[in-house]
This record gives structure tokens, sequence and C-alpha cells, in this order.
């Protein structure tokens, strides 16, 4: 049974993880998104928004955009980086905004945290306006087309992911039932990624907070994935390499 992360804890550091990783893909996903909402456009909704990471990049962008996250810890982060009149304390379930006052809804990363995504999509539909648009993005460990050194050290993360993640084929289909239309799914973003063990603890990628997939499995586990790496390094006389082929997937709907 996978574990809670507890976002408070963890604030501080969780920025860091966009400095480690590519997402290239996602920002260019996310600008042809919501490119009707620059300058004077509609309001665009964050949920899930964390650290606040995506909404310092579209406010950069001219995006009037607000980010929504039930972690105090988060959004305390998160205001020093784009202040607190972008920030609201709420849960995906319950959108604090008035019926079709928003043009554009995302999340990045952040659906599989949700309690009860369908429920969120109903309210999303609620809040958008007529044209308006959803978006949300993250892996789908369904596919088994994805290789990833974590699930392969760390097998209770695969176990954890496949239970957290909901498949592309049924977010489409919890999407339409909330009155979404023209749902569909494609990759954003493929990516492929090679690293020694030396360079993976380096650069933080082996600590149990560099990824929610390492802090869901209990303790014990990740101790014992963290062994295998330094075991099988060993045996390869240090040669062991770290290997990633992830795609993040986007899937868009909207409202008629």
């Amino acid at each position: 049974m996978s574990q809670r992360v507890d976002y408070d804890a963890v604030a501080e550091l969780y920025e860091a993880r966009y400095l480690r990783n590519d997402y290239s893909g996602v920002e260019q996903a996310l600008e042809a998104f919501v490119a009707e909402a620059r300058g004077d456009g509609p309001r665009v909704l964050e949920v899930g928004c964390g650290c606040g990471h995506w909404l310092r990049w579209l406010g950069d962008a001219n995006v009037n955009v607000v980010g929504l996250d039930p972690a105090a810890g988060m959004l305390e982060v998160a205001r020093s980086a784009v202040g607190p009149r972008h920030l609201i304390r709420a849960r995906a379930e319950a959108l604090p905004c008035v019926s079709a006052s928003c043009g554009r809804v995302f999340c990045v990363n952040a659906l599989h945290h949700f309690e009860d995504p369908a429920e969120f999509f109903r309210e999303a539909r609620r809040v958008l306006n007529s044209g308006g648009g959803l978006m949300t993005i993250g892996l789908d460990p369904h596919t088994g087309q994805d290789e990833w050194w974590i699930y392969e050290y760390f097998p209770d993360a695969l176990i954890a992911d496949r239970q957290r993640y909901l498949p592309a084929v049924r977010i489409r289909e919890l999407m339409t039932r909330a009155g979404f239309d023209a749902c569909e799914t494609r990759i954003v973003q493929h990516k492929p990624r090679e690293l020694t063990v030396t360079e993976a603890m380096a650069g933080g990628f082996m600590d149990r907070t560099s990824t929610s997939q390492l802090m869901v499995i209990a303790e014990s586990e990740y101790e014992t994935g963290v062994r295998r790496i330094h075991e099988a390094n060993a045996a390869a006389n240090g040669r062991t390499l770290l290997r990633s082929n992830l795609r993040l997937y986007g899937t868009t709907g909207w409202a008629g």
C-alpha cells in the first residue's frame, strides 16, 4: 500500500525538480493551450500549482493565471515566486470559482494526487466558460511502453503508480462524462535519459524527495532499492547506467 506524500514537509525542496529535469515539451504544450489567454484574455486556473513554477512561467508570458493547491507549505513557497494575489488554498474537488469564470484550467503532474478526479472534472467543467478548455499532463504507467530505473530498482513504486495514475483512456472517459467535448490524448514530451550512478547521486535524482515515486513507498523499500543500485554498480565496476525512457501525456477537452 502506498503512503501519502506530505507536501508541506517537502515544499522547500520541490522546485529543484525543475532544475534537474527537462520540461520543454510541457512548456510548448501549455503555451499553445493558453495562447488565447495572453494579455487581456480569459483567466487561466492551475489546479495543483505546488510551488508556483508554472504560475511564474505563464505570468512571465503575460497570462492572467491563478493557482490553487491544498498544501499550505507549497503555497508559502509559491508566494515568494508569484505573490499572494495569484494563489488560493483549496481542493481540486471544490474549486472556489464562480461558474463560467475561467477560459482555461490545467494541471501538470497533479491529477494522480486528487482524491476524486471525476469530481475535479465536473468542477472544471462548471468553472469554464463556453469554448473553454481543460488540459491535464502526466505519466501513464499503464501503457507498458515506458522504461524507468526507479521502477526497476524500486518495484513498489510501479505498483503504487498504477494505483495512483489513471490510464489516459479512463481520463478521457471521465472528462466526457463531465461534459467535455473532443477529448484527446497526445504525447507532449518524450524524455529518454541515461545517468551513471555517480551522476544520479550528485544530481539528487536518488534523493527520496526528488520525486513522489520514492516518497510513496515504504522507507525500507527505498533503502532496499538504493542498496540494489549500489550493488549492481559495484558488480559492474562502476559502469551501471540508470536508464529512463518516459512519456508525458497531455489530455485535453473542451466546453461546448
